[in-house]
């Protein structure tokens, strides 16, 4: 690569960089101008911008906003289409945006080029004194309730268990996101950056090197119908899977998330095989 060339690669690079942290700040500052009939606590930066596996061109802006006078889950299910309202407006009023998808639970947009998804949520943690305790609390609901409405006001939690990695095992999430968008593959990135930290903490935590990690996690994955994958960062992990299927990698931020639902397993485990083929070849002719 030339330097011209590689001068202009990094410049694109600072640019987007620049333009990404712009645009979220930007719907940032605009959400936390909302104020009825609910007015904002606090936006926290979710997903790889706030866990620091950002990748150019295919990141994505993932906002939670919590909400002020909601005193339990059930508020914020009530609730939630008032608050979902309120944040289209917000948007459309200050930023001219119009959503391209809403569900129950989250509103997506694409801003020029950034795609951008944001969602409700109670702030659960600041209610009770430990995570034990909101752990304890969601026993009371069914799983898939647990599962699905506590997951945006656990969102912190996810931040805070991917954010501290060293920026090695960042490296190898950041190179396997782009293996899964270079294969359109439908696993959830939170799910690749789960299994890796869990490798890396089980297998290789001193000194793991980049290329030695990524073909740990992507063993796994060629034989991801039988993953069994969970931590205890947060709660008792063999609490909640003594009962559970496999496949799953069990969210550490919420015992009843299953990350790996919905995924076509096989079609990630397929993928994940022709690469550890390619790579084995690669090194035979090095």
């Amino acid at each position: 690569m030339g330097a011209a060339t590689m001068h202009d690669t990094r410049s694109r690079g600072a640019l987007y960089a620049v333009r990404f942290r712009s645009k979220t700040d930007d719907i940032v500052r605009c959400l936390q101008q909302i104020s009825h009939p609910y007015s904002v606590k606090k936006v926290i930066k979710s997903g790889s911008v706030g866990k620091g596996t950002t990748i150019r061109d295919i990141s994505d802006i993932d906002l939670i906003a919590f909400f002020n006078d909601l005193t339990c889950i059930e508020d914020l299910i009530d609730e939630r289409k008032v608050l979902l309202d309120s944040i289209q407006g917000a948007l459309r009023r200050s930023l001219g945006l119009i959503p391209k998808k809403r569900d129950k639970y989250i509103l997506s947009y694409m801003w020029d080029d950034f795609k951008v998804d944001i969602a409700p949520a109670f702030d659960v943690l600041s209610e009770y004194e430990s995570p034990f305790e909101v752990y304890q609390m969601m026993e009371e609901y069914p799983k898939k309730v647990a599962a699905l409405q506590f997951s945006a006001s656990l969102a912190p939690l996810q931040v805070s268990f991917v954010k501290p990695v060293p920026e090695q095992v960042k490296k190898v999430i950041r190179l396997l996101k782009v293996w899964k968008d270079e294969n359109d593959l439908g696993i959830r990135s939170y799910s690749i950056e789960i299994l890796t930290i869990y490798i890396w903490s089980k297998k290789c935590e001193d000194n793991p090197g980049t290329d030695h990690l990524f073909r740990e996690v992507m063993r796994q994955l060629a034989t991801c119908g039988t993953l069994c994958v969970a931590l205890d960062d947060n709660y008792k992990s063999s609490r909640y899977t003594r009962y559970m299927r496999q496949p799953y990698i069990l969210d550490p931020a919420n015992p009843y998330m299953n990350t790996l639902h919905g995924v076509s397993i096989g079609t990630v485990s397929e993928c994940a095989k022709r690469t550890l083929r390619s790579l084995n070849l690669r090194l035979q002719e090095w």
